[in-house]
């Protein structure tokens, strides 16, 4: 599979947009890995810097623009991501674990402006209001950043997770999905308004919009939210929501019957993963759909697993069937126990379910 790339680091919070821009835009990055046996070719690695910000005092980034072009049947789409650190602000010191992430198109070289652009999308991996008695924990700008992603030209797929060792209580696991899903055969002219947004985050989300980024009544947040570019109708930045196949979510989440009361399912703890009947786990995609418009397509590579009896950063193996077309035999999934108290599964059907996506692929 020559069309994606996964990494992982631990950085630090000052350091992360150098090394998401390393990441995505190196020379020695130019191509995708690809195994020439299984007549693969090698794919150009689309990503690359459109603008940068330096902190003044560090000289590291406190604001970058990427640019991506994603490829979608036939057709290709040119995408902006915009990522700001609020943390290098002196006023913003407890912004230490804290991202803003927007999605724009339409970039006119001339006046340097986009056509669109998305809602702010806050993006963090730490309590940063929690205090230990009287104070603050230890956690700042400087303190360790686990960084996990696979980056493919059509979306980027990143979990970060504040180091457990500077505090074991203030840290969160949380995931970033910013690019195209993929459509399903029967709508692959879904180009234009395809790239998705979304980001873990502690804060609770805006329930109003920024007036410059009022996208209407549905606009979305990102955070509980998928930002799709547009609807079927081309209404931009509107608010969509995930499917999965599921059991019922636990006790105290489900659906309150008149007559049955908590229609929840209590899982024990040690048992369900994996299936005493097949010995394996149950995923599934994550499918994208909007109120009006219907089922849309899926994340791309990025699969909803149950957190019952599943550790944090297991690798999951899936067998490819003989006759998908594939030329690999099987492909390897990381774990993640997203758990930010705002996430896109917030408004999804089973709050506790856990995500992973692709870590490689075997021949």
């Amino acid at each position: 599979m020559a069309n994606f790339r996964y990494f992982e680091k631990i950085t630090t919070s000052q350091d992360l947009l150098d090394d998401i821009k390393s990441m995505l835009t190196d020379a020695k990055f130019a191509t995708y890995p690809h195994n020439a046996a299984a007549g693969e070719q090698p794919v150009n690695n689309t990503w690359s810097v459109v603008s940068e910000v330096p902190d003044a005092t560090s000289k590291r980034i406190k604001e970058l623009v990427l640019k991506s072009t994603a490829t979608i049947g036939t057709a290709t789409k040119e995408y902006y991501v915009k990522f700001i650190n609020p943390g290098f602000d002196p006023a913003n010191t407890r912004k230490h674990s804290t991202l803003t992430v927007q999605m724009m198109e339409g970039y006119d070289t001339t006046n340097q402006k986009y056509a669109h652009i998305g809602h702010p999308v806050v993006y963090e991996w730490a309590d940063q209001e929690y205090k230990d008695g009287a104070n603050f924990t230890d956690r700042t700008l400087t303190k360790p950043v686990y960084m996990y992603a696979n980056i493919m030209n059509n979306r980027l797929a990143l979990v970060l997770v504040g180091d457990p060792a500077v505090h074991f209580v203030d840290y969160r696991k949380s995931f970033l999905y910013v690019g195209a899903i993929q459509p399903f055969k029967y709508n692959q002219d879904d180009v234009g308004g395809n790239i998705l947004l979304t980001a873990g985050a502690v804060t609770p989300e805006v329930t109003q919009p920024i007036k410059d980024f009022n996208a209407g009544q549905y606009t979305s947040f990102g955070n509980n939210t998928f930002q799709m570019f547009a609807t079927k109708s081309g209404i931009k930045f509107q608010r969509h929501y995930p499917s999965f196949i599921t059991q019922v979510p636990t006790v105290g989440k489900a659906y309150t019957d008149p007559k049955l009361g908590d229609t929840g399912l209590l899982l024990e703890p040690q048992g369900f993963n994996a299936s005493a009947w097949t010995r394996k786990y149950h995923l599934s995609p994550i499918y994208i759909i909007h109120p009006y418009d219907g089922y849309r397509g899926q994340l791309d590579y990025v699969i909803a697993v149950s957190k019952n009896n599943i550790l944090h950063l297991d690798e999951l193996i899936v067998d490819v069937d003989a006759n998908s077309g594939k030329k690999w035999k099987q492909e390897v999934y990381r774990y993640f126990d997203h758990n930010t108290e705002q996430n896109f599964m917030n408004r999804s059907a089973n709050v506790k379910m856990g995500i992973a996506f692709l870590k490689e692929v075997r021949y």
